[in-house]
């Protein structure tokens, strides 16, 4: 109680004139030591805690109290332990004298630890993560693929005969070096993905017409027609070779007819009372060997027919010699092209000059 009455009249000292609390103070070093070393004093420092707890909602709701209050519960030890306490230091330890406070606070802290020991479980909970990974490494490649652009379609060159192709895929071209040559070159091509002509084989030595190549043949010159002519079937006095076009073995019965009249450059069979003369102008194919062993009809004045613009033209097994106007080559050459001739290409003939 001494103690009290010092406070009171250091407050009210310090209301009068704020330096003169700082002298007294000073000035009685005893006074302020006896209440330090007395039990009962400290135990009236303590009754004040019994109105402490109203104040406590006020730092539970503001966690920067909450923190400030375990500093201040460090330096509570000072009013037991300083010399000369002055009364400014007194009211810093009737504040910072509440341990029960202090300890609810310090208790709150103790969830936190259980989301640190989640986070730390999350990986032991999961070892494999790296494993996740290896799908990502082995999907690397996939965008290599695509980092580089697919070869473009390849492309071919330009016919040396400028004729039209029509729906064709695959043509043979036959060139002359003039109009009067008897022999021609014949080459077989293949479209090209990307345009143009790609060659298919070697080129091999064709015969053609004795009066060599014409764009008016007639039945009264031996002369190949010059143009582009589409390929639809063939015929021949052996088997047939492996063609895709429509083919048919001859037979004594089979004839050609180049005679004027509704039958003129058609094929016909018959063996007697036929519509037409079985001998010249007509061809008897069956018997015309070796030229017709193998033979592709090349479909000149076919649609529409014109009377005596020429009949018969084939693509056949040569002598070696000029023809009455077809094209001629070796049955081995022959065969092997029948053989990559297909309706679903359109193949094609282009007869001509270059």
């Amino acid at each position: 109680m001494a103690l009290g009455g010092l406070v009171g009249t250091v407050a009210a000292a310090g209301a009068a004139a704020g330096c003169a609390v700082l002298v007294l103070g000073m000035s009685h070093p005893a006074a302020d030591r006896q209440p330090s070393h007395r039990p009962a004093d400290r135990a009236a420092f303590t009754e004040p805690t019994a109105s402490i707890p109203v104040q406590l909602p006020a730092p539970t709701s503001h966690p920067a109290s909450r923190r400030a209050v375990p500093h201040r519960t460090a330096h509570a030890p000072t009013p037991a332990s300083s010399p000369a306490p002055t009364p400014t230091s007194t009211a810093k330890s009737t504040r910072t004298s509440t341990p029960t406070p202090t300890a609810t606070a310090t208790a709150t802290p103790t969830p936190k630890a259980s989301p640190t020991r989640k986070a730390t479980s999350i990986p032991a909970a999961h070892p494999p993560t790296a494993a996740h990974t290896e799908p990502a490494a082995k999907s690397k490649p996939k965008p290599a693929k695509h980092s580089h652009p697919r070869a473009a379609p390849r492309r071919g060159h330009r016919l040396p005969l400028h004729l039209r192709t029509g729906k064709a895929t695959r043509v043979i071209t036959v060139v002359a070096a003039s109009t009067g040559s008897t022999t021609a070159r014949l080459q077989a091509w293949d479209k090209a993905p990307g345009g143009g002509w790609l060659k298919t084989g070697k080129s091999v030595t064709a015969h053609v017409g004795a009066d060599g190549l014409s764009t008016s043949p007639s039945e009264y010159k031996s002369a190949t027609p010059i143009g582009t002519f589409t390929l639809t079937r063939a015929f021949g006095h052996n088997s047939n070779p492996g063609t895709s076009l429509p083919y048919f073995k001859t037979t004594p019965a089979d004839w050609w007819i180049s005679q004027a009249g509704p039958l003129y450059n058609t094929h016909h069979r018959c063996s007697s009372n036929c519509p037409f003369t079985q001998g010249s102008p007509n061809e008897h194919l069956y018997y015309e060997t070796p030229y017709y062993n193998y033979a592709v009809v090349i479909n000149y004045n076919t649609h529409p027919v014109r009377q005596g613009a020429g009949s018969a033209f084939f693509l056949h097994v040569t002598d070696h010699q000029p023809t009455a106007g077809c094209v001629a080559i070796p049955s081995g050459k022959l065969t092997r092209l029948m053989r990559s001739l297909k309706p679903s290409e359109h193949p094609r003939i282009l007869i001509g000059v270059r």
